[in-house]
């Protein structure tokens, strides 16, 4: 049993034959758009348009284009219902909008990269320190009881050796990840 026809075998009238009392012909234009369930959508639709209006906007129509012209008519008219001020065009506003602020956002994403890019291009062009050539015999430190230099070796916080170099290397890294992660996003909005 289809959904427009009741349990008997008549059809149901759609919306807009219902609205005018008349009897819905097998032929009806407006059928296919305005089911018998969906007078709500109808009356706005009416109240906006007007019947003989959308009938003429149809008649013009291909078929192909039929289904897009009544989607954008059935959508203007309920957004209209709901909000009779603004419509069709606070939602375009809004839209637009949106828009101009993700353009100002993208705007501003890109800035930050480029400022980054040549911060990166900065830090590469500072000449690094060989720290192999660097010994205790090159300075007058105090020696370590161990036999060790204090300028090579270092004690973990584990108390495991570690070589100078290792955590020089390990300097030189953390500070070039930290320039970045020292820089607050409220310092560097505009």
């Amino acid at each position: 049993m289809s959904n427009n026809t009741r349990p008997n075998g008549v059809p149901h009238a759609c919306a807009a034959c219902k609205y005018q009392r008349r009897k819905c012909a097998p032929d009806c234009i407006l059928a296919p758009y305005f089911p018998h369930d969906r007078q709500r959508q109808f009356l706005n639709a009416h109240k906006l348009f007007g019947v003989s209006n959308i009938t003429k906007i149809l008649k013009k129509l291909d078929p192909h284009k039929k289904d897009a012209a009544m989607r954008t008519i059935i959508f203007q008219s309920d957004v209209r219902a709901s909000d009779p001020v603004g419509g069709c065009y606070r939602i375009i506003r809004e839209l637009h909008h949106q828009i101009e602020y993700s353009v100002v956002e993208l705007q501003f994403v890109l800035q930050q990269i480029a400022m980054c890019r040549a911060q990166i291009d900065q830090q590469s062009q500072i000449p690094l320190y060989d720290l192999s050539t660097l010994s205790c015999a090159d300075s007058s430190i105090n020696h370590h009881p161990l036999g060790m230099c204090e300028e090579e070796y270092f004690l973990h916080e584990n108390n495991h050796v570690v070589a100078f170099q290792d955590v020089a290397t390990w300097a030189m890294q953390d500070t070039t990840s930290s320039s970045f992660r020292n820089q607050s996003p409220s310092s560097t909005r505009m």
